[in-house]
């Protein structure tokens, strides 16, 4: 039953309409609010009439486009009751794993390997609970997914119209949040690259990428130009205004490297859990990356504060499988992406488009990744190596376990088997645990 349900096809739209409605589900007992106060810019612009300025508001470093598009709706709520404004994440969370779905069917051919691969997208913890907060992670998820979407039309059919689009999409993105700064440098190179290998003139690649960047800046640049003016460079980041100095990490070399399983699975939260954990930053991207390490982020309690909590021991348990199937992924891609860029000059066309693709959606994670390690390492805070912060990239992950699996199975069929089951499994521990916690909020809500 299991491989016939996920060998049909059709599947991968009964995941999508099943995914959409977990979303729909979840709203009505998850908390609107989660880690970060993003409602607070929210009711300041509704209040004041007018953007924040970056110290004025400890989230008020990110650019407004979120809080701006969240007006109307929060026009029926109140600043500690944001409800209604939620329903905007719901709405872009929706989207967001429509254009996910699109780019699937596209991409992954094989269809026992897409279908159980697409589990990830539907219940990823970090990637599912951020998408539904009142939070620019929302925004940011779809428009990261839109711009793998229209990367994958413009390497079909590179034109300038195509470029166009990318850099609206960018603009869009650095409007909504920072971290698409790691964006901009890969997609413009990926274009770049793609007028070159076509042989367009100098004069003109120059001048379509210079439209491109003009795009990009004007729509993208407000926040910037808002710091240059008053803080003196472009980039602020909140712990330069108001630093979490309860939040020290760094212990040395020792803290990037170290990877304490056992010891995670005995404090499965930060609440009333290892405080030795707090200090490795693959245990801290790892956690809060597959469940809810920090407590902090929304009202799911059961999870946190009973023994209901070991649950997430048994998702780390189960996430071990599947992290190890995205680095073998990783792998795959980077000796992929070497040997096309080797090779450019005597590639087809068609084997020029799909390996230059693959190679930019490799160099949209790795960017961002480290823009994430960058700051982490910078501001000395652990809530810097949240495992959400890189996942405007999210579609690289899935190709990346995708591409795990395929080569697991060009190796051994048994253990891509135990690896597309270990997928089903994680799949089922997330359904229990959203479940439980959904029903005991809205009984005793």
């Amino acid at each position: 039953m299991f491989t016939t349900f996920f060998k049909r096809p059709q599947t991968l739209k009964s995941l999508l309409w099943f995914g959409i409605a977990l979303r729909v589900f979840l709203y009505f007992s998850i908390s609107p609010f989660g880690a970060d106060a993003h409602g607070e810019i929210i009711n300041f612009i509704a209040t004041q009439h007018r953007l924040p300025l970056t110290r004025e508001i400890f989230c008020a470093m990110h650019p407004p486009l979120y809080y701006l598009l969240a007006q109307p709706f929060y026009a029926f709520d109140e600043l500690y009751n944001q409800k209604v404004t939620q329903i905007l994440s719901v709405i872009f969370s929706c989207v967001n794993l429509y254009l996910l779905y699109l780019l699937a069917k596209q991409h992954f051919t094989d269809i026992l390997t897409r279908n159980v691969s697409f589990l990830l997208a539907i219940f990823l913890y970090s990637y599912l609970t951020f998408s539904l907060y009142v939070t620019n992670d929302s925004l940011a998820f779809l428009v990261g997914t839109w711009c793998f979407w229209l990367l994958s039309r413009y390497f079909q059919n590179p034109s300038a119209r195509g470029e166009r689009l990318l850099a609206v999409a960018l603009g869009i993105g650095l409007l909504t949040k920072g971290t698409f700064l790691a964006f901009v440098p890969v997609i413009f190179g990926a274009m770049a690259l793609t007028l070159w290998f076509f042989k367009v003139r100098w004069t003109q690649l120059f001048l379509r990428l210079a439209v491109a960047g003009v795009i990009t800046v004007t729509l993208g640049g407000y926040k910037f130009a808002e710091n240059w003016y008053y803080e003196g460079r472009p980039v602020v980041h909140n712990m330069d205004i108001f630093p979490l100095n309860d939040q020290k990490t760094y212990l040395g070399p020792r803290s990037f490297y170290g990877f304490h399983l056992v010891r995670l699975m005995k404090s499965p939260t930060i609440y009333n859990g290892d405080p030795k954990l707090m200090h490795v930053y693959p245990i801290i991207m790892y956690s809060t990356f597959w469940y809810k390490f920090a407590d902090l982020e929304n009202d799911y309690n059961l999870g946190v504060k009973t023994r209901f909590k070991y649950i997430g021991s048994l998702i780390y348990l189960a996430a071990l499988l599947p992290t190890l199937l995205i680095l073998l992924g990783l792998g795959v891609f980077i000796n992929q992406s070497i040997r096309f860029i080797s090779k450019i000059p005597s590639l087809d066309v068609a084997e020029f488009k799909e390996n230059l693709e693959k190679t930019t959606w490799l160099g949209l994670l790795l960017v961002s990744v480290a823009l994430v390690l960058i700051a982490g390492y910078k501001y000395d805070a652990w809530s810097c190596f949240h495992g959400r912060l890189f996942s405007q990239s999210f579609f690289s992950l899935l190709a990346m376990l995708y591409a795990g699996l395929l080569f697991l199975r060009s190796r051994t069929v048994m253990l891509y088997k135990v690896g597309l089951w270990n997928m089903v499994g994680l799949a089922i521990l997330y359904s229990i645990y959203f479940g439980v916690e959904s029903l005991y909020k809205l009984i005793t809500s």
